[in-house]
């Protein structure tokens, strides 16, 4: 009782592998959305203490809000971060999370010269980490715009006494 191993539920050989293997992948970086002073991006290469460092100085210096960002392997490195300096606060920091999928892009760089380089997405997670400022001493009261229409009351001066 000799059978093969595609009857048995295996997947069919492709040629998808072999091609890959004669190619080097180059993960490009994401974009960066903005270049604010106040986005922090995380990741697993940086230093976890000066990632700290850096978020402590921009919220004591006057910044009312900052914005962690973190993908894939790093989300971890990112939620930890945040907790520890909302838990470093006291109370002053609060915090509030987004997740997303980024759509990221690699180079297939062919070995021989014959081939050209391709391009392939793939979705990666991300986690966007708002940290703010809660202080009832920074509140700030929007001013209503002044209706001039429906509060103008018409007042009438006295007249002088003509003789």
């Amino acid at each position: 009782m000799d059978c093969h191993p595609s009857e048995r539920g295996a997947k069919p050989k492709s040629n998808r592998n072999k091609q890959q293997s004669q190619r080097i992948v180059r993960k490009l970086p994401p974009r960066a959305t903005n270049d604010k002073r106040n986005n922090i991006y995380i990741t697993s290469k940086s230093d976890f203490k000066a990632q700290q460092k850096r978020c402590e100085d921009l919220l004591n210096a006057g910044t009312k809000e900052i914005y962690l960002h973190c993908m894939g392997y790093s989300i971890t490195r990112g939620l930890n971060l945040a907790l520890r300096l909302i838990d470093n606060s006291d109370g002053a920091l609060s915090y509030a999370i987004n997740t997303s999928t980024i759509k990221l892009v690699d180079e297939l760089h062919p070995l021989c010269d014959e081939d050209d380089i391709t391009y392939r997405q793939r979705n990666n997670s991300a986690l966007h980490i708002k940290i703010f400022n809660n202080s009832l001493f920074d509140i700030v009261v929007p001013k209503l715009p002044a209706q001039t229409s429906c509060t103008e009351v018409n007042i009438k001066k006295p007249q002088k006494k003509q003789k």
